[in-house]
């Protein structure tokens, strides 16, 4: 096929599957080569999900004797002053001693490979190389060496061959680009969710400066308006003075007004709305009215116990008495999930909903963040 559709995007063919096959052989024969005269055993590591129509072909092509493991990478806080501990899912292979070959579909910024080499070094691996089909040199700047790779590519998003746009596309034989064409550049509407602590704020900054973004924030849209003393803003000022809490449509009436009126900017991020299914379905009523749709909900996870713990210590250094206690903040975390989680399975349905790792430092979070908006 010389084009396919997965979701809201248009992929047109880019890498055939005869070129696939072909660069497949060639690393193969590199690594039969390098085992030739070996008598113990390597690891295969097959990095899931991405890397299982590649490693199956490897597999195949091998020539020496081998163990297949399959691993996912997956966070938790709570064991490290970062809040940072990567952990091996599903991975039960003795490696001390051992050489293991990583495989991965693509290696773009060489976040997870940096690390998993990390874990497996203290696993005790005797050795650790890298081996992946597709590599994009622009985008990678770690000092970890790319030991065999398939076919080098631009920056670009892919799917198939193992690769999925929202877990989607990863069975198609060849590998298709995002039709540039098809599906021509026009305003973004990205949605941030995440609960009270998972650093929305400071995320919200680096994508506004980045992507060239209007940043929405539904208080600060308030404060805007009443400020202005614009219809809108004096109808939410006097609900707010008589102790009512400012409806659906004038949240919204001040959003379609940003939308009009700001000028100058590659799309919008709204943070605080929608909060509701009602509220989704409104925006996205609002937006089909001038031929636009949400690009894609941005949600930065992290667990409820990093949760309490990051706010309970900007407790302490803000001196908030409401943030320092523990059963208010688990109320705020029941709060966010019984309105989150409806949206969630909404905006799933139409593949716009993608999750983030929310757990490290600001800049690896940051790092996830742009390699997800990056695709759009």
């Amino acid at each position: 096929m010389e084009k396919i559709k997965l979701f809201d995007k248009t992929f047109r063919l880019f890498i055939r599957n005869a070129e696939i096959e072909a660069a497949i052989d060639k690393v193969a024969e590199q690594i039969n080569k390098e085992n030739e005269d070996c008598c113990d055993i390597p690891v295969i590591l097959c990095v899931l999900n991405g890397s299982m129509m590649f490693t199956s072909a490897l597999m195949k092509r091998f020539t020496f004797n081998c163990e297949l493991v399959t691993i996912k990478l997956a966070s938790y806080a709570g064991t490290s002053s970062t809040g940072e501990v990567k952990e091996l899912m599903g991975f039960t292979a003795d490696v001390r001693g051992r050489r293991v070959y990583v495989i991965e579909d693509i290696v773009d910024t060489g976040t997870t490979i940096v690390e998993l080499e990390k874990k497996l070094k203290e696993h005790g691996a005797a050795s650790i190389k890298i081996c992946t089909l597709l590599f994009k040199p622009e985008s990678y700047h770690k000092d970890l060496p790319i030991d065999y790779v398939g076919i080098s590519i631009p920056k670009a998003f892919i799917v198939g061959y193992g690769l999925d746009y929202n877990e989607v596309g990863r069975n198609f034989e060849d590998i298709y680009v995002i039709d540039e064409e098809g599906d021509a550049p026009r305003m973004k509407y990205y949605v941030l969710f995440g609960p009270p602590g998972a650093g929305k704020g400071t995320q919200a900054s680096a994508m506004v400066e980045r992507y060239g973004l209007h940043h929405i924030s539904t208080g600060n849209l308030l404060r805007k308006e009443i400020a202005a003393g614009s219809e809108l803003g004096l109808r939410a000022k006097a609900l707010i003075e008589e102790g009512s809490l400012v409806p659906d449509e004038v949240v919204e009436g001040m959003i379609a007004s940003e939308f009009r009126s700001v000028k100058g900017v590659n799309g919008f991020l709204l943070d605080g709305f929608p909060r509701t299914i009602a509220q989704a379905k409104a925006l996205d009523e609002m937006l089909a009215s001038t031929g636009e749709e949400v690009t894609a909900v941005v949600s930065i996870m992290i667990p409820d116990s990093m949760i309490v713990e990051r706010i309970s210590g900007r407790a302490a250094v803000e001196g908030r008495a409401d943030d320092a206690d523990v059963s208010v903040i688990r109320h705020r975390i029941d709060t966010y999930h019984a309105q989150t989680e409806p949206e969630i399975t909404y905006y799933k349905k139409s593949g716009k909903y993608f999750e983030v790792d929310g757990v490290g430092t600001i800049d690896q979070v940051r790092e996830r963040i742009f390699e997800l908006v990056d695709r759009f």
